[in-house]
């Protein structure tokens, strides 16, 4: 049975049909012509993807379908999914987003997690961060020692109102200028007081002092946290938010959302250390920037981040921290390692960071910097074989252990294979022995996402993966229905037995599962292909996305002529029954001298001549 509602992300729940209905009424030409120029071809339009670098379009919209599809990176989607991984939202976030384009609100349910006074407490506290970063704003107007220290790193006016820099001045309580009820819980609830107790009284002071502000905003453009660098001699030097229910230092990035239409523009992301740096190098014409916040790159930070693009490049100090950090980096990124991923690894000498080197050098000379950039198969031979001595036994011995343990992180892929065939032959071991393995074609693809998006993986390694097999040019039966089907998914409920009997397992789950999708839901094809994304299995999704894919005979039968999409999935449903009687003539022949076996036989094949007769028409 399938769901009929999305959480949405206050923890109410988006009731099914309104998504549905949402997906029918959008107009996905006219939302992905707004970011992509469009030309028509026959009854799509094509252009050059957004998702990838290309000279020539790969890239189709369907209006009947109301469906992208790239042949060239495998990228495809709905309208909801094309906001996702264009814009960099959330599921609940985009079907916001679309709900406002056509002038509605999202309708939403309570759920058992959901009541309206804890949203309205998410509210105050948000509420709470934008006042406090608003005075900051107007405190670094009034600050000669920040605005001279921003002009010391060369940071404009201008690049500063982009980023909502601001100042916390001196004091106890500044904050009570902004907040008269500065004793109320909520202060310290989102980190902006400290509360402690001394002889018994309870002392309240405000968290950042005498300290140059850095807002650190959601992917909708919230303020969220803070981060601070002390103008001074305070200890730490630089001093972020605690998490709070709005701010989670391992889910989040600074600069994220000021980065997003750069990182597209340019295709990649450089992942820093510092907020400053993200600044600078925004001063300096680079704004593809984003930093972590005070902790290690993180799984959800790569799963953020390869929604917008599919090349990452982590920039650290060339000191031992530094390098320290990158190893750190390295193990976090080597269980989503895959070939359409390329991460590299840039280390900067070790008298510099991002900031004082983009300074000292010019942006120019950090961009060429990066281009010799290790990619992570090299960074990888490097921290494996690190302090060995690779022309005794024991050297090799010692990074072969390494090298197995790091390659061992990563998922069975022609990456990983690659890796380990360079490795043995630079330690002089088996590339077996370091992971190298054959591919099944279950194991050639990315593992499956999980909830309603994943790791960002799942729509692209998908629809690439039929994009790039080649394997007969004849499509299989089984394979045609499920492409019929798709298209027409009441046609999964007509399926006979005997068809049914040959069809393999996993595309018979795949049958069913559109079956019942359709007697219990309406919806095209957009609609289908987001209830793909939220309820079927794994298998099932590989599958159906796969079936998905434009086939432009099946495409315009679906579209102008239905009665010939029936036709087509009842003659590839006989082809199957065929196999299924002549499979059970050849048992029957096995005992010719059984008389009812042979009665049996005849009427079996006298059932075959007709089939193949009906076939032949």
């Amino acid at each position: 049975m399938f769901s009929p509602l999305q959480l949405a992300h206050n923890g109410s729940m988006i009731p099914q049909s309104f998504i549905d209905s949402l997906l029918q009424r959008v107009d996905i030409l006219e939302l992905v012509g707004a970011h992509v120029q469009l030309k028509k071809a026959g009854a799509n339009y094509s252009g050059l993807c957004p998702f990838h670098t290309e000279k020539s379009p790969s890239f189709t919209v369907s209006p009947s379908k109301q469906f992208y599809h790239c042949f060239g990176c495998g990228a495809h989607g709905t309208a909801i999914g094309f906001v996702i991984e264009h814009l960099g939202l959330s599921f609940p976030q985009a079907v916001e987003d679309l709900a406002r384009r056509i002038g509605v609100e999202v309708p939403q349910e309570a759920s058992p997690e959901d009541n309206k006074p804890a949203r309205e407490s998410q509210a105050r506290l948000q509420d709470r961060m934008l006042a406090a970063a608003k005075f900051y704003q107007r405190r670094l107007k009034e600050s000669v020692e920040a605005i001279d220290y921003l002009k010391g790193r060369g940071i404009t006016g201008e690049t500063a109102a982009r980023f909502h820099l601001g100042f916390a001045p001196e004091g106890w309580q500044p904050l009570q200028a902004v907040f008269g009820d500065y004793d109320h819980p909520e202060l310290a609830q989102v980190g902006l007081v400290i509360t402690s107790e001394d002889d018994g009284r309870q002392k309240r002071y405000d968290r950042f002092r005498n300290r140059l502000m850095f807002p650190i905003l959601s992917a909708r453009g919230d303020v969220i946290g803070f981060g601070a660098r002390t103008l001074g001699t305070d200890e730490p030097k630089y001093l972020n938010s605690p998490e709070t229910p709005l701010f989670v230092k391992g889910l989040s990035l600074y600069g994220m959302f000021e980065a997003r239409q750069a990182i597209r523009a340019s295709g990649e992301v450089w992942v820093v250390e510092g907020y400053m740096d993200v600044v600078a190098l925004a001063q300096h014409g680079i704004g593809h920037v984003v930093a972590t916040l005070g902790t290690a790159t993180t799984a959800e930070h790569l799963r953020v981040l390869s929604r917008l693009t599919s090349r990452l490049v982590f920039m650290f100090d060339g000191d031992a921290a530094g390098r320290g950090a990158a190893a750190k980096a390295l193990e976090v990124a080597l269980p989503y390692a895959q070939e359409r991923l390329l991460m590299r690894f840039a280390f900067l000498p070790a008298e510099h960071d991002p900031d004082s080197f983009v300074r000292a050098h010019g942006p120019e000379a950090l961009r060429s910097h990066v281009d010799a950039a290790a990619p992570l198969s090299a960074f990888l031979a490097a921290r494996a074989t690190e302090g060995q001595d690779l022309s005794a036994p024991e050297g090799r011995a010692a990074a072969t252990v390494e090298a197995r343990r790091l390659l061992g992180l990563m998922p069975p892929s022609d990456l990983r294979n690659q890796i380990a065939s360079s490795m043995a032959a630079q330690l002089g071991a088996d590339a077996v022995s370091l992971g190298a393995t054959r591919l099944t074609r279950a194991a050639a693809e990315p593992p499956p996402a999980t909830g309603v998006r994943g790791l960002g993986f799942s729509q692209r390694s998908a629809g690439r993966a039929s994009a790039g097999r080649r394997a007969s040019p004849v499509t299989p039966l089984s394979v045609r229905l499920l492409q019929i089907a798709v298209r027409m998914p009441t046609l999964a409920q007509t399926l006979s037995e005997p068809a049914r009997a040959q069809m393999p397992r996993e595309q018979l789950i795949a049958l069913d599962w559109l079956a019942e999708r359709a007697a219990h839901q309406g919806g095209g094809f957009a609609a289908l292909y987001e209830a793909l994304q939220r309820d079927a299995p794994a298998p099932i999704g590989r599958l159906v996305s796969e079936a998905m894919a434009p086939e432009p005979g099946l495409d315009d039968s679906a579209e102008s002529a239905p009665d010939q999409l029936r036709d087509a999935f009842l003659q590839a449903s006989r082809g199957l029954e065929l196999r299924e009687l002549e499979a059970r003539a050849a048992v029957l022949a096995g005992n010719p001298s059984d008389v009812v076996q042979l009665a049996a036989l005849r009427t079996l094949h006298q059932e075959i001549a007709t089939l193949r007769k009906s076939l032949m028409r």
